[in-house]
């Protein structure tokens, strides 16, 4: 996966498709690429809060951070963490038992190189239909949610495309949504989610740029 992703959905057809409202309605407006590598908002929702979609800035930072949001991003950049890396860095294994989040997206861009050139893809469901992506987050000394996509190895079918990263989002399937939001969710569960991940039908478009 790239540093960016993709949520064209109107605020009506995401509450149709979680069951939920936003906790900052205003907020939420359809776009076709998130770029990470600027400072972005997404949707998520957390296990704080599994009732109510909020917004959370997309790159992690250490759980009650107290300075600037850029200076660390200049350090590491936390768009994303690899599924291995989930237990190992301090960043990450703490949230993974405590602060799992679920992103709500239409899609994600990968790449591949072709000869000297770059081709650029969108992937998405045939509908463009809402999905969640998992991910874990931690918020700042001032309250700020910042959240990380959690990747794991590309399938066949897209790693013969994604010949740059050779990763994908993790999908959670919507009936186990509750099961990643869930505080009494065992170690042994979440690592099956994570270790046996759901194809939901996702299709890459070529696109211009």
């Amino acid at each position: 996966m790239s540093y960016k992703l993709s949520n064209i959905a109107s605020k009506e057809r995401i509450k149709e498709f979680t069951k939920l409202n936003f906790k900052y309605p205003h907020l939420h407006k359809p776009r076709r690429k998130i770029n990470g590598l600027k400072e972005q908002t997404v949707n998520v929702i957390t296990m704080e809060n599994p009732n109510e979609i909020t917004q959370g800035i997309w790159g992690i930072l250490p759980q009650d951070y107290t300075d600037n949001w850029s200076k660390f991003q200049q350090i590491k950049h936390t768009l994303h963490v690899r599924k291995d890396d989930l237990k190992k860095n301090i960043l990450f294994k703490e949230a993974l038992l405590y602060r799992r989040c679920l992103f709500i997206v239409t899609g994600f861009y990968i790449h591949k190189i072709v000869g000297n050139t770059i081709e650029n893809y969108l992937v998405e469901k045939s509908n463009q239909e809402p999905f969640y992506v998992a991910g874990i987050y931690n918020t700042t000394h001032d309250g700020f949610l910042t959240c990380t996509v959690i990747n794991i190895k590309a399938t066949e079918e897209f790693n013969t495309i994604n010949n740059l990263y050779e990763i994908m989002p993790l999908q959670i399937p919507k009936m186990f949504k509750s099961m990643w939001l869930d505080f009494k969710t065992s170690q042994n569960d979440i690592d099956y989610l994570i270790n046996n991940p759901y194809d939901s039908g996702l299709q890459a478009q070529k696109i211009a740029t």
